[in-house]
Formats: C-alpha cells, sequence, structure tokens
C-alpha cells in the first residue's frame, strides 16, 4: 500500500492543471490530516475541520456522482472535452486506487466547498476544489 507522502504526490501529478467545471472553474488543492484516519469523519466534523460552521449544509455524496459531469461523454464532445473527460476519468481511478472509504462532501450552497476524502493508512488524505451553482 501506499504511504500517505506517495499518495500526495500521485494525487498532486494528476490533478495538475485540472479544473473542476461549474459556473465558474476551479483547480483542485490536495490535502493532508495526520493520524485522522480512524475517527470518523461525520458531516459536523468535517465542516469544523475545513473552517466552516458547525450548521453548515453538508451533502454526502459518492465519487462517480461527483465526476460524472466531468467523465460522461456527450455527443457533441469534440477532442479538448474528450482529452478533458479521459483526465478526469484518470483522477478518479486514482483517487479510487490510491485511497480508502472515499466520500465527497460538498459544504454549502451556491458556492459549494467540495472535498473529497478518503484513508491511506493513519491519515485522511484528500482534494479540495469548489463548485458554483445558481
Amino acid at each position: 500500500s501506499v504511504s500517505s507522502s506517495e499518495a500526495i504526490g500521485k494525487l498532486k501529478e494528476t490533478c495538475s492543471g485540472l479544473q473542476f467545471m461549474s459556473e465558474s472553474d476551479y483547480p483542485f488543492e490536495v490535502f493532508a490530516w495526520e493520524g485522522q484516519a480512524g475517527e470518523s469523519l461525520t458531516p459536523e466534523k468535517l465542516a469544523q475541520a475545513t473552517g466552516h460552521p458547525a450548521d453548515a449544509l453538508v451533502k454526502v455524496i459518492t465519487l462517480s456522482d461527483f465526476f460524472r459531469s466531468a467523465t460522461e461523454e456527450q455527443d457533441w464532445f469534440g477532442p479538448e472535452e474528450k482529452e478533458s473527460a479521459a483526465k478526469f476519468k484518470n483522477l478518479e481511478s486514482t483517487i479510487t486506487s490510491t485511497l480508502n472509504d472515499v466520500k465527497v462532501y460538498r459544504v454549502g450552497q451556491i458556492e459549494i466547498d467540495v472535498y473529497i476524502i478518503g484513508t491511506c493508512g493513519n491519515d485522511c488524505v484528500g482534494l479540495s476544489t469548489k463548485v458554483i451553482e445558481t
């Protein structure tokens, strides 16, 4: 199994230059919380750990639900869109193969902070991005 520093390196490499498209495009940032893997991450804990109010609206979704809009090929896709979809598929499979128990937390409304978090050894490792949905 990979160490969390290897996991972080792999994820950083894979998401480098990728921007998640919503009404605005945001990059991914990779982060790690050392020694947190043993604790169950409740929505309240997640909100607290990421600097949101404890009563922030938190929605937990699956990784495939989160990436579906970015990875599903549409009929109208040109080479650029296809390449982007392939990169997101690659990121999704890297996350799946690198981290365990992955969940996606969406915090807030309209300007939504997204945290993709899994465990690696004793640490929680994740990626954060933002989506705008008005």
